[in-house]
C-alpha cells in the first residue's frame, strides 16, 4: 500500500469508528444520519484509492466521485466537492505545497457549494483553522500535526456558535453547547491523517 493508500484508509477507518459520536452529535440538532453518512463516506474513500494510480490529480478527483456516489447526501455532497476542488488546485510540488493547495481549495469549494460562511456553526469552522495551520507550516508532519489540533480547536469553538443552516438552523437554541458534527468529523479526519 502507498503512503496515499494508508492515509485514505486510516481517515476511512477514522470515520467508521467515530460514527456513533457523529451520530449522537447530529441528532441534537440534525436528523441523526451522519453516522451513516460518514460510514458511506468511508466506503467513498475505498472505492477511490482502490483505483489510484498514483496522479495525485486523477486520484483525488476519483475519490471525489466514489463520495458523491455512495454518499449522496447533503454532507456527502460537501465532502465529495472538496476532494474535486483540491483535485484542480494541487501541482507537481512537494506534499506539503500540495496539502496547503488541497485544503484551502477544499475550504473555498465548500464554502461556495454549501453557500456558508466561517462562524456559522458548519464544518467550515474546523476546516479553515486547519488549512491556516498548514499554510504557516514548513514541513508536512509539523501541518498536520498543527492543522489537527487547530481543526479540533475550530470543532470546540462551534458549541458556542449559533448555526445558520439545515435542520439545526431551525431550531438553533437546541444545539448551541454542543460541538456542530460535520466540524467534529472534519476534526477526526485531520486526526487520522496526522497519524497516519
Amino acid at each position: 500500500m502507498s503512503s496515499f493508500s494508508d492515509s485514505v484508509e486510516a481517515v476511512a477507518i477514522a470515520l467508521e469508528s467515530n460514527s456513533k459520536k457523529f451520530e449522537e452529535l447530529d441528532s441534537v440538532a440534525g436528523d441523526g444520519d451522519l453516522g451513516i453518512t460518514a460510514g458511506n463516506i468511508a466506503k467513498g474513500l475505498r472505492a477511490g484509492a482502490a483505483g489510484a494510480t498514483g496522479d495525485l490529480k486523477a486520484d483525488l478527483a476519483l475519490i471525489g466521485r466514489e463520495i458523491a456516489k455512495n454518499a449522496p447526501s447533503t454532507f456527502g455532497t460537501l465532502f465529495a466537492t472538496g476532494f474535486i476542488r483540491a483535485s484542480a488546485a494541487v501541482t507537481d510540488g512537494n506534499a506539503l505545497t500540495n496539502m496547503q493547495l488541497g485544503v484551502a481549495a477544499a475550504f473555498d469549494g465548500i464554502a461556495a457549494r454549501g453557500k456558508a460562511a466561517l462562524g456559522e456553526r458548519t464544518l467550515l469552522d474546523a476546516l479553515h483553522p486547519a488549512s491556516e495551520a498548514l499554510r504557516n507550516s514548513q514541513d508536512l508532519q509539523s501541518g498536520l500535526n498543527a492543522a489537527a489540533k487547530a481543526a479540533r480547536a475550530g470543532a470546540t469553538a462551534t458549541a458556542l456558535m449559533a448555526p445558520k443552516h439545515g435542520r439545526a438552523g431551525w431550531i438553533g437554541e437546541r444545539a448551541q453547547g454542543n460541538e456542530d458534527a460535520g466540524a467534529t468529523v472534519i476534526a477526526v479526519a485531520f486526526e487520522a491523517l496526522q497519524n497516519s
